[in-house]
């Protein structure tokens, strides 16, 4: 269960760093986050062809202005160019140090703050008094507030594929400046389209919404994610895309799911797996992983609703899909075997979830996001089966892997505060000064 190796951690970006090679260093992080040139360029406006240059160093880096703006583009720490972090950046890690009198709640809110006010740096570093949104919002682009220009096709599709990395790898801040304005240029895009191009942008509006969803869903701020949610099922009901149409099922269901319409979400979920399965009369790896997907889901589902028979045939029918999704894409045998330590936790099954977990090499978990999900599992399924030691040895490893998940979700503060409150507290070394990079007073 040891955390697993980040790209800054190979020996050749070791290297270049202590070489002062930025070229090697940029093409590692973009590699890693899986963007290729076209995507990371529509992303921050540079053509294809200029990162192609200076990743080759065909091209030279002008001055330390523009070092700053492809760390930034890049998702490179500044630390690695040589570069001292500025008071200003709003990568989130200043927010670790700022716990106060108000714990957790001051902790979360202070980021769902800067969350709203997207691509104000202050915003995210602001006192609770302060932490009034200054600029542009989700709220603005759904009320109609926020508008932008449209953007052409293949430009927006980069944008998005940007936004999802972001979100597959845990990179929440980050993903939260860009959300408002890349929503508008979606409702903007659709609007514009002419007939022959509806579809196609309806399609690309229905993931924007749907990215903006998931984010939504992981900061508990439920009412906003329904709101996307419902408007990523009728983007996508405008477009041609069955795959499309059900990841958006997928994502309202799980909104469901969090507000307590558990019968629902079930049925919404089943229901979208059998229209893709009639939608598509030549299935391939792609509609094996989306309809696996679906029934994991339903899986996790029953667990919560403590249909243990219903969850663990839901299960295998999913596993089913990852063979024959093959393993190339994210759905695969290890996704199902992460979905395992979930239900079984959810079950109860306190040991069987540490069982399972034993059985994964978190290295193998593509996603930052999904590795996230095993170390929030295996941290309280260890804690379930009563190893404080082992469930903060988790915690710790989920902070080095994924640290904005451990500062922002309810799930780690609690357990920080349980951990903190059992009779051997006192007893797990570091436990104190975790408890305040978290939030947790």
């Amino acid at each position: 269960m040891s955390a697993p190796q980040q790209w800054t951690a190979n020996p050749a970006v070791q290297q270049a760093v202590r070489a002062g090679d930025y070229a090697t260093i940029l093409r590692f992080s973009r590699l890693a986050a899986g963007l290729t040139l076209e995507q990371l360029g529509a992303a921050g406006g540079y053509s294809a062809s200029t990162l192609s240059r200076l990743e080759s160093r065909r091209r030279r880096i002008r001055d330390v202005d523009e070092l700053r703006q492809l760390a930034d583009l890049y998702d490179v720490p500044v630390h690695l160019f040589g570069l001292a972090t500025a008071a200003g950046d709003a990568d989130g890690s200043n927010l670790a140090g700022r716990a106060d009198g108000g714990g957790d709640s001051v902790h979360r809110r202070n980021f769902l703050a800067g969350t709203a006010a997207v691509g104000v740096s202050a915003a995210m570093q602001a006192t609770p008094a302060a932490a009034a949104p200054t600029a542009s919002t989700i709220e603005d682009v759904l009320f109609g507030r926020l508008t932008a220009e449209p953007l052409p096709a293949h430009q927006l599709a980069a944008q998005l594929a940007a936004a999802r990395a972001d979100y597959r790898a845990a990179r929440y801040t980050r993903l939260a400046r860009r959300l408002p304005k890349l929503l508008a240029q979606a409702v903007s895009s659709r609007a514009a389209a002419a007939a022959d191009e509806t579809a196609g942008a309806s399609e690309r509006l229905a993931e924007a919404y749907g990215v903006t969803a998931q984010l939504l869903i992981k900061l508990h701020d439920n009412g906003m994610a329904c709101a996307t949610a419902d408007r990523a099922v009728q983007a996508a009901a405008a477009g041609n895309d069955p795959l499309i149409m059900a990841e958006s099922q997928r994502q309202a269901a799980t909104v469901l799911r969090r507000i307590n319409h558990r019968d629902s979400a079930q049925k919404l979920v089943l229901s979208a797996a059998e229209q893709l399965r009639v939608a598509t009369p030549a299935p391939d790896a792609a509609f094996a992983a989306m309809y696996g997907q679906l029934l994991a889901v339903a899986s996790y589902t029953a667990a919560i609703r403590d249909d243990r028979d219903t969850a663990w045939t839901l299960l295998a029918e999913a596993e089913q899909s990852a063979r024959h999704a093959g393993t190339s894409g994210r759905f695969n045998s290890t996704e199902i075997a992460v979905y395992r330590i979930s239900i079984a936790r959810k079950l109860g099954d306190y040991g069987a979830a540490v069982d399972f977990a034993r059985k994964v090499d978190p290295r193998t978990i593509t996603d930052a996001e999904r590795r996230a999900r095993y170390w929030e599992d295996t941290a309280l399924a260890l804690h379930g089966r009563g190893r404080p030691e082992s469930a903060f040895e988790a915690l710790l490893a989920a902070e080095r892997d994924v640290p904005e998940e451990v500062r922002y979700r309810p799930w780690a503060q609690q357990l920080t505060h349980d951990l903190l409150e059992a009779p051997t507290g006192h007893s797990l070394t570091g436990i104190r000064d975790f408890a305040t990079r978290v939030g947790v007073a």
